[in-house]
């Protein structure tokens, strides 16, 4: 099996209603991610019942409940110099959690159609906007920018996804994007 250059994780849409986040996390969990995150607000909770839902749902992946504060070890840009940085300053204080890169992402078939997704989401906006902090654009460009995320030291990706009625090929390709990237990334 061909070892992924990033492992992936899925932020879940807060405003869905649970059974379209269950299938959320049901396709991410089957394609191989390794956690769904449900932002939710802070003080808020989640029944036991919904949160059971949500972890057998996303099984073998995790449920992580995302309270939006910031943290140690997510940049929230795919700015490859920020990521860096962000590898160096862990490795320096010899931090050993993951370093995950958390962005929007749109993809199409061509350029047109990763607009067309991203823009009928209203999540992709100011500082989400796919232009500005996310991954973006056709398969092959895309992959390009994956490729920049995992050597600038990022370990793990954290995609929003827009709200799109095909999302199941959507995480499929975007699974695509860590593994069919690896040689490129070894050999390069």
């Amino acid at each position: 099996m061909t070892e992924p250059i990033l492992a992936l994780a899925l932020m879940l849409n807060p405003g869905h209603e649970r059974a379209a986040q269950a299938h959320m996390a049901r396709l991410a969990g089957r394609l191989g991610f390794v956690a769904c995150h449900l932002p939710v607000e802070p003080g808020s909770t989640i029944s036991p019942s919904d949160m059971d839902v949500l972890i057998a749902a996303a099984a073998p992946a995790m449920l992580v409940i995302d309270h939006g504060q910031d943290t140690v070890g997510v940049v929230r840009t795919a700015d490859p110099e920020v990521i860096r940085r962000m590898r160096a300053s862990l490795d320096a204080g010899e931090d050993t959690r993951p370093l995950i890169v958390a962005v929007p992402i749109s993809i199409g078939r061509t350029q047109s159609e990763a607009v067309a997704r991203a823009d009928l989401d209203p999540r992709f906006v100011g500082e989400a906007h796919r232009r500005v902090a996310g991954v973006f654009g056709t398969f092959e460009q895309a992959q390009e920018q994956v490729l920049a995320i995992a050597e600038a030291g990022a370990e793990v990706l954290l995609v929003t996804v827009p709200g799109e009625r095909d999302v199941a090929d959507v995480l499929a390709q975007i699974r695509a994007l860590v593994v069919g990237a690896t040689p490129a990334l070894v050999n390069g």
